[in-house]
Parts: C-alpha cells; sequence; structure tokens
C-alpha cells in the first residue's frame, strides 16, 4: 500500500460521534483503493464497516444527495468497468448508501435523491458527448441503469436502442457464459459469444437487480410503455409517482402507497398542489418549501406509526393507511391554502386529477414534452415551460406557466367541467409517500436530522482532521525524541521527508522504536 488516507464523517444522525473513514491506495492500473468505515455503536463499542475494494484515488465521497442535510456514503458499481467497453469507454452508476449503527443501507432507488442521479447523468452525458460519443454501449450501459434506478426504465431503454453500437468490440459483451453461477470454466465456445448487445444488456441488469426479470423479457420483447398513474385495472385505480417495479426498497411507506389506491391518489393530489406552489415560489424558496415539507411528512408519518425507511423493521400497522391518508389530505389542503392570491395557481390546484394528468398528456400530444413523457400528473419544470411555451404559440391572454380554467377548455375543450374550488374529499384519500422527499416527488425517504448547523460541523471536522493528521504524521519523530533513539536525527529527516508516503513514514516509526542500548562512558 502506498499511501494512507483518514477523514472524520457524520454519516450516522443517530450517533453524537463522528464515523472515522480510513482508505489505502493497494497499487496497480485502475485499482484499487481499500476503505473501512469505523463507527462507535451504542454500546460504547466501535465496529468496522467493510467499503471493499474500490477504483478511485481517495476517500470514498461523502454526499448530502437530498440536500436535506443527511448525508450518504456514494461508491460505484464497478460490475459496469470492462462489461461493455474498454475502461476508458465505461461509466459505472453511482450507489448511495445510508449508514446507521454500523450497518449500511443502499438507498439509491429512494425518488428523494432522483435529482441528484439526473444531475449525474446529465453530467455524463455531456462528457459522453463531448468526446466523441466513443464506446456507445459502455456509456450506454450506464445510462440504462441509472434510468432505471429513478423508475425510468423505459425511456432509458428507448435511449439506448436508438444510439447503441450495433457492431461493438467482440472483446467486450455479455455471454451466456457470464450469466452463469457458479464454475463458469466449463463454457463452450458458444457460450462464451457474446450476446447481441440490447438482450446482453437486459440479462445484465436483471442479474444485477436494476430491472427484474419481467422487465428484461418485456424490453426485448418490444413492451416497454410505462404504465400511467392512472392504471390498467380501470380509470378509479392509481399507482404513485414513482415505479411499483420493484417499489424501493426497505421502504414500508412506498409499498404500502403501491398496494393502496386511494393513498396514491391523495399523493397525486398533494403533488398537484406542491408543485403549484413550488413554482409560485420561485427558485429562491425551493429550499425551505422542500424542508417544511419534509418535516410535515415526517410528522404525519409519526403519528401514523409509520415506519422509518431503510430501518430493519418496515411493517405497516394495521389502520396506518386512513390515518395516513386523513394527515395527508388535511396536509394538501394546508398547502393549498398558501397558494391565494394566484388564481391560476389556484385553479390548476383544485382540478380533478384524471383531467390534470390528461391535460399534461395533450401537452405531449401537442410536440411541446418529448415523446416517451409519462403524464404522471408531476407538473415539474419541464412541464411549467412546455405550458408557456403552449400559452405563447396559443396567444393565450396571460403567460403564467399554470394552467387556468380558461386555459384548460382551450387545451381540451372537454376539461368544461374544471372545477375552482377544492374537489370533495373522499375518507382516506392521502397524499405523499411520507417515505420520500419533495424534489421530484414530495415524498420524503430520510427523516430530519438533529444536526449541528453544518458550518460549525465543517469547521469542527477541519479543526479535528488538522490536528489528529499532524499527531499522526509526526509521531515517528516525537516518539524518537522521547524514546532518546540513537538515530532520532535520521529519523526526524525521513520523517519529514518521506513521511508523506505509507513507506516513509513506516521506516521512520521503525527507527524509532529500535532498542537503545548504553553509550560508551555511562
Amino acid at each position: 500500500m502506498s499511501y494512507l488516507q483518514m477523514g472524520l464523517y457524520k454519516l450516522d444522525a443517530t450517533s453524537p460521534t463522528p464515523q472515522v473513514m480510513v482508505a489505502a491506495y493497494t497499487g496497480g492500473a485502475h485499482c484499487c483503493e481499500v476503505a473501512s468505515l469505523f463507527g462507535r455503536m451504542p454500546d460504547g463499542t466501535w465496529h468496522e464497516t467493510s467499503l471493499g475494494q474500490n477504483d478511485g484515488d481517495g476517500l470514498p465521497p461523502v454526499v448530502d444527495a437530498a440536500q436535506n442535510g443527511a448525508a450518504q456514503l456514494q461508491l460505484l458499481d464497478q460490475s459496469f468497468l470492462y462489461t461493455f467497453s474498454s475502461y476508458a469507454g465505461s461509466y459505472a452508476p453511482l450507489i448511495l448508501y445510508r449508514y446507521q449503527a454500523g450497518a449500511l443501507a443502499n438507498v439509491t432507488r429512494d425518488v428523494a435523491y432522483r435529482p441528484y442521479l439526473a444531475a449525474r447523468l446529465k453530467e455524463a452525458q455531456q462528457n459522453w458527448v463531448k468526446y466523441g460519443r466513443s464506446e456507445p454501449n459502455g456509456f450506454l450501459a450506464y445510462y440504462v441503469a441509472t434510468k432505471a434506478n429513478m423508475g425510468q426504465f423505459a425511456e432509458g431503454w428507448r435511449y439506448m436502442l436508438a444510439h447503441k453500437d450495433n457492431q461493438p468490440d467482440t472483446m467486450f459483451g455479455i455471454s451466456p457464459c457470464d450469466l452463469k453461477s457458479g464454475n463458469t470454466r466449463n463454457c463452450s465456445k458458444a457460450e462464451q459469444k457474446p450476446l447481441p448487445f440490447p438482450k446482453g444488456l437486459a440479462l445484465f441488469l436483471a442479474k444485477n437487480g436494476y430491472i427484474t426479470a419481467q422487465q428484461a423479457q418485456d424490453a426485448l420483447s418490444g413492451r416497454t410503455q410505462p404504465v400511467p398513474p392512472v392504471a390498467q385495472e380501470g380509470a378509479g385505480h392509481y399507482k404513485p409517482d414513482f415505479s411499483c417495479e420493484p417499489p424501493p426498497e426497505n421502504n414500508g411507506v412506498a409499498q404500502m402507497l403501491c398496494q393502496n389506491s386511494d393513498a396514491a391518489k391523495q399523493e397525486l393530489r398533494f403533488d398537484q398542489v406542491y408543485y403549484a406552489l413550488r413554482y409560485l415560489v420561485g427558485q429562491d424558496g425551493w429550499k425551505d418549501l422542500k424542508q417544511q415539507v419534509i418535516l410535515d411528512e415526517n410528522a404525519a408519518n409519526q403519528r401514523c406509526g409509520l415506519p422509518i425507511p431503510g430501518a430493519v423493521d418496515q411493517t405497516v400497522p394495521d389502520g396506518a393507511a386512513a390515518c395516513y391518508s386523513a394527515e395527508m389530505d388535511r396536509l394538501t389542503e394546508a398547502y393549498r391554502a398558501r397558494l391565494q392570491g394566484a388564481p391560476a395557481a389556484e385553479q390548476e390546484a383544485a382540478r380533478d386529477i384524471d383531467q390534470h394528468i390528461a391535460l399534461q398528456q395533450k401537452l405531449i400530444e401537442l410536440g411541446y414534452l418529448p415523446a416517451g413523457t409519462v403524464a404522471d400528473g408531476v407538473y415539474g419544470e419541464g412541464t411549467r415551460a412546455a405550458i408557456t411555451t403552449w400559452q405563447r404559440v396559443a396567444q393565450r391572454p396571460e403567460i403564467t406557466g399554470f394552467l387556468s380554467q380558461a386555459d384548460a377548455q382551450a387545451l381540451i375543450p372537454a376539461v368544461s367541467a374544471a372545477v375552482t374550488a377544492p374537489p370533495a374529499r373522499l375518507p382516506g384519500e392521502s397524499a405523499t409517500p411520507a417515505a420520500q422527499s419533495p424534489a421530484p416527488v414530495p415524498d420524503n425517504a430520510v427523516p430530519p436530522t438533529q444536526n449541528t448547523p453544518r458550518s460549525i460541523w465543517s469547521l469542527w471536522l477541519v479543526c479535528m482532521l488538522s490536528v489528529v493528521g499532524l499527531a499522526v504524521y509526526v509521531f515517528p519523530a516525537v516518539l524518537a525524541y522521547v524514546r532518546n533513539a540513537p538515530k532520532k536525527g535520521l529519523v526526524v529527516a525521513l520523517n519529514l521527508l518521506l513521511g508523506w508516503t505509507l513507506i516513509g513514514w513506516g521506516a521512520a516509526l521503525v527507527l524509532a522504536l529500535a532498542p537503545v542500548g548504553k553509550r560508551q562512558g555511562e
């Protein structure tokens, strides 16, 4: 190992003591950083959590992917390296972990982190285009996997089909032999031959848990159209605004929303109000609004006894769905009241949810939103831009970015029944999966933490790292002087000049620990 790095991080919101992350570089081409995380347990003992070997040149990044004060550990799925292209042409999907009490929980699929994944995906795509779209299959495998983690597998699959390399390098790809479990040494030549890229990718993603076997089968048979929020069981059956195929892991609230149509419908209603308010307050107010929604949703969850996403026990208590529906319905009306004074926003937020979705679908059909966009009732920046463009092209009296009652009538004449008052409430209708965050959808998967302000934590961590780092660095020199080692001058020289390398620091320590013999004349 050629060097050692150490850092202090506040990864576990339930622990008063920061965690220590240590990483060492093993050497070798494109390899390897060996890292571990040390945390203090509730009983006072320290526990090591191995982070394994990772391709990189330092400590694994710690990020606040949801921008809510909670920290996640960011690693890469290295199974993508060298698989569909050379190392230089490979892109590895991000994996986000939540750390608590010595355990790591994969939270990559939580809706709270979709904006973060989308931003990293956009950066990677820009980088790929900038350098000439070389070795496209390496990037496209990453693209589809990331889209799958964002609940947008169908969209990612269509993009891949339009940009794939039809004559890839035969050195790379997935073969039937790669898909076997156990010993693969006895594979025949036919089994070692790479499969066509789309088939190999679909089977690879299914094997690695990005999609289900059914999704892979549907993709290969051409059945990749996403299921709209109003599901196939009829116009009265609703699904939440995140993928339930499969639902987010370790998230009992998400499971409940996937199974409870009334709760899912109320979540869509809350989205309707939230995204109207989000557009009304503008970008400067997004952060405060998001944090307030997170606090309100978590308070509602606690009152209903719902499990915290990522916890070991994800059991949803009896009656929790009805409680959740009532709590979130109340929250929906509270946020709706904040739209007063903006008539277009009030009318849009009060519209029947089916009409709300139908208007978004009409914007897709007219080409104001990209083909393949899912009409999910979430009026984010893309939908707002589409509304503004339509209002300008249609020469509407006001260009507000909201669909007023008059706008809805002009866009779809059949929507003449659009209401201007809140729709009648049904017993048991709910609002948002409080298990997720309101960035793309206002359902928060991360419980609010009671951390010290981040600026103070940052200053404290910098000071602690500086003190600990300096103490470790000069330890051999100090030890040599304390023991009056015979070669303490050499120890000091080695420590100061070469102590930044593991070999130099180790040599200085060995000399400092050398036996101290009696000098002549004593």
